[in-house]
Protein backbone atom coordinates (compact mmCIF):
# COMPACT_ATOMS: atom_id res chain seq x y z
CA UNK A 1 0.00 0.00 0.00
CA UNK A 2 1.55 3.44 -0.82
CA UNK A 3 -0.04 7.14 -0.26
CA UNK A 4 0.78 9.84 -2.73
CA UNK A 5 1.14 13.44 -2.51
CA UNK A 6 0.38 15.58 -5.10
CA UNK A 7 3.63 16.36 -6.41
CA UNK A 8 3.87 12.56 -6.49
CA UNK A 9 6.25 12.20 -2.82
CA UNK A 10 5.62 8.29 -0.82
CA UNK A 11 4.03 9.92 1.89
CA UNK A 12 3.91 7.62 5.48
CA UNK A 13 0.60 5.38 5.96
CA UNK A 14 -1.50 7.68 8.42
CA UNK A 15 -2.84 6.47 11.99
CA UNK A 16 -6.86 5.83 11.26
CA UNK A 17 -8.69 5.88 13.32
CA UNK A 18 -8.01 9.45 13.86
CA UNK A 19 -8.47 9.73 17.46
CA UNK A 20 -11.27 10.68 19.36
CA UNK A 21 -11.30 14.36 20.37
CA UNK A 22 -11.72 17.84 19.08
CA UNK A 23 -9.10 19.70 16.02
CA UNK A 24 -9.02 23.05 14.89
CA UNK A 25 -8.84 22.47 11.22
CA UNK A 26 -8.91 24.75 8.37
CA UNK A 27 -8.07 24.64 4.38
CA UNK A 28 -5.74 27.27 4.74
CA UNK A 29 -8.24 29.88 3.01
CA UNK A 30 -11.71 31.56 4.85
CA UNK A 31 -12.97 29.25 7.32
CA UNK A 32 -11.30 27.81 10.64
CA UNK A 33 -13.64 25.24 12.26
CA UNK A 34 -13.77 22.50 15.05
CA UNK A 35 -13.59 19.36 14.03
CA UNK A 36 -15.31 16.68 16.69
CA UNK A 37 -14.16 13.41 15.98
CA UNK A 38 -16.22 10.66 18.57
CA UNK A 39 -15.16 7.78 20.07
CA UNK A 40 -14.89 4.82 17.50
CA UNK A 41 -17.44 2.48 19.39
CA UNK A 42 -21.39 1.96 18.44
CA UNK A 43 -22.64 5.40 19.80
CA UNK A 44 -19.73 6.95 17.84
CA UNK A 45 -19.88 4.75 14.18
CA UNK A 46 -22.63 5.21 11.71
CA UNK A 47 -25.05 2.52 10.01
CA UNK A 48 -21.87 1.96 8.15
CA UNK A 49 -19.74 1.45 10.55
CA UNK A 50 -17.43 4.52 9.82
CA UNK A 51 -15.94 6.66 12.73
CA UNK A 52 -18.51 9.84 13.07
CA UNK A 53 -17.38 13.29 12.56
CA UNK A 54 -18.76 17.08 12.65
CA UNK A 55 -17.57 20.34 11.99
CA UNK A 56 -18.77 23.28 14.10
CA UNK A 57 -20.87 26.47 13.19
CA UNK A 58 -22.07 25.03 9.93
CA UNK A 59 -19.13 24.49 8.12
CA UNK A 60 -18.24 22.01 4.97
CA UNK A 61 -16.13 19.65 4.55
CA UNK A 62 -15.08 21.55 1.03
CA UNK A 63 -14.82 24.97 3.77
CA UNK A 64 -11.77 23.39 5.41
CA UNK A 65 -10.49 21.25 2.59
CA UNK A 66 -7.13 22.74 1.45
CA UNK A 67 -7.65 22.44 -2.46
CA UNK A 68 -3.94 22.79 -3.52
CA UNK A 69 -3.48 19.50 -1.08
CA UNK A 70 -4.23 16.06 -2.19
CA UNK A 71 -3.38 12.34 -1.37
CA UNK A 72 -4.24 8.88 -2.61
CA UNK A 73 -4.16 5.62 -1.04
CA UNK A 74 -2.53 3.15 -3.78
CA UNK A 75 -3.73 -1.09 -3.29
CA UNK A 76 -3.13 -3.98 -5.33
CA UNK A 77 -6.06 -4.68 -7.82
CA UNK A 78 -5.49 -8.22 -7.77
CA UNK A 79 -3.33 -10.63 -5.24
CA UNK A 80 -0.71 -11.41 -7.80
CA UNK A 81 -0.25 -7.90 -8.81
CA UNK A 82 1.84 -5.49 -7.53
CA UNK A 83 1.46 -1.82 -6.91
CA UNK A 84 4.49 -0.13 -6.61
CA UNK A 85 5.89 2.98 -6.70
CA UNK A 86 7.80 2.13 -9.57
CA UNK A 87 4.59 1.55 -11.87
CA UNK A 88 3.69 5.39 -11.48
CA UNK A 89 3.79 7.62 -14.66
CA UNK A 90 6.00 11.26 -13.23
CA UNK A 91 3.99 12.90 -16.03
CA UNK A 92 0.75 13.20 -13.77
CA UNK A 93 2.49 15.54 -11.37
CA UNK A 94 1.96 17.97 -10.36
CA UNK A 95 -1.70 17.44 -10.14
CA UNK A 96 -3.25 20.55 -10.15
CA UNK A 97 -6.15 21.73 -7.82
CA UNK A 98 -9.19 19.92 -8.22
CA UNK A 99 -7.84 16.98 -10.33
CA UNK A 100 -7.78 13.60 -8.99
CA UNK A 101 -4.75 11.83 -8.31
CA UNK A 102 -3.29 9.86 -11.41
CA UNK A 103 -4.42 6.12 -12.19
CA UNK A 104 -1.35 3.64 -11.34
CA UNK A 105 -1.62 0.41 -13.36
CA UNK A 106 -2.11 -2.41 -11.30
CA UNK A 107 -3.30 -0.43 -8.47
CA UNK A 108 -6.75 0.49 -6.89
CA UNK A 109 -7.19 4.14 -6.10
CA UNK A 110 -8.78 6.50 -3.25
CA UNK A 111 -8.34 9.95 -3.10
CA UNK A 112 -8.06 11.83 -0.39
CA UNK A 113 -8.39 15.60 0.35
CA UNK A 114 -6.27 16.63 3.10
CA UNK A 115 -7.48 18.89 6.32
CA UNK A 116 -4.91 20.79 7.92
CA UNK A 117 -5.05 20.90 11.74
CA UNK A 118 -3.72 24.24 13.44
CA UNK A 119 -4.20 23.45 16.86
CA UNK A 120 -5.87 21.46 19.72
CA UNK A 121 -8.82 23.34 21.71
CA UNK A 122 -7.73 23.97 25.37
CA UNK A 123 -9.39 21.23 28.01
CA UNK A 124 -11.16 22.72 30.84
Amino acid sequence: MTHRAEHGLIMEKPTFPLPAGKYLVTGDREVTSVLTVHPPDKSGKDKAGNQWWELADGATLYDVTHLGCRSARYTPAAINNPCTPSNVRTTGFPVYPGADMPIVNGCRKQDYTVLIAVGLPAKQ
